[in-house]
């Protein structure tokens, strides 16, 4: 088996898929579930279409706690990983994640260890003023989530694998832990509204689309870069040797990073909620 903590991002995850259970897959039946108050899990750019479908397909497989937690800076992190099937949805969305918030103390940082994804952020700045980011990223490309921003994957070439690693920092009022949403279906997905914005194919590439509200509201969206920040801060060897190696001094340098460096969670709008 690969060296998790040397190996590079794809032999990282092979190793790490090769040790894996079967993980849970998740359908395109789950981008159509609701919630008990029956509001959408997400925002899908031709719902009709979805429902229709005469199949319904894995879109991608995600791995629960793939690594032992590890414990730092009085904190337990822990570390997930999903493997994203190549495709369109019906109407043309490219294959995705269902989206989420994450809580307002939420450290989350991906890597993506084969194919290429579409990483679409969106939360708002201290003046409430709406922002909508995205990052394509391909093998070894990093992504730090905003705290308390929402979301969502998109597949440019798959299969894709992306890891993720993630823990609560301290001192942070918040309704429940990321673990505990992590846990809860109802609470990870259904317990804010999603935000109305996706990705759809476009020739070779892709464009951002959305409801009207969505797109009124967010925008256009900006393109984003991996930041220098956290490439120092996770290292060379790469995210799944981070959280292998479990070194205090280098997880303390991250969290010091992002603190410094992340957009911090600001309340949302009401007509963001459900």
């Amino acid at each position: 088996m690969t060296d998790l903590a040397t190996g590079p991002g794809p032999a990282a995850g092979t190793a790490l898929l090769s040790a894996a259970g079967g993980g849970a897959d998740r359908h395109l039946s789950d981008l159509l579930a609701t919630a008990a108050n029956g509001a959408p899990a997400c925002y899908l750019a031709d719902p009709g279409a979805a429902r229709d479908a005469e199949t319904d397909p894995v879109l991608y497989t995600a791995h629960r706690d793939i690594l032992p937690p590890t414990r730092a800076l009085g904190a337990e992190w822990f570390a997930d990983l999903c493997v994203y099937q190549p495709g369109q949805l019906p109407g043309g969305e490219l294959n995705r994640s269902i989206g989420h918030w994450n809580t307002p103390a939420q450290l989350e940082v991906f890597e993506v260890l084969s194919g290429r994804v579409l990483m679409i952020t969106a939360w708002h700045d201290p003046s409430g003023t709406p922002v909508l980011n995205w990052q394509a990223c391909g093998p070894g490309d990093l992504v730090a989530v905003p705290f308390g921003a929402w979301h969502q994957t998109s597949v440019l070439d798959g299969p894709a694998t992306v890891f993720n690693i993630y823990t609560d920092l301290p001192g942070t009022e918040q309704q429940h832990t990321s673990r505990h949403a992590a846990q809860h279906a109802e609470v990870k997905y259904r317990s804010s509204a999603p935000v109305e914005i996706s990705a759809i194919r476009a020739a070779a590439g892709f464009t951002l689309t959305g409801s009207r509200r969505g797109r009124n509201h967010w925008g256009r969206g900006v393109r984003a870069v991996e930041p220098a920040w956290l490439r120092k801060a996770v290292g060379p060897d790469g995210l799944v040797a981070l959280h292998t190696s479990a070194c205090a001094d280098q997880l303390s340098r991250l969290v010091g990073a992002a603190r410094t460096h992340l957009p911090q969670a600001q309340p949302r709008p009401e007509g963001d909620r459900p």
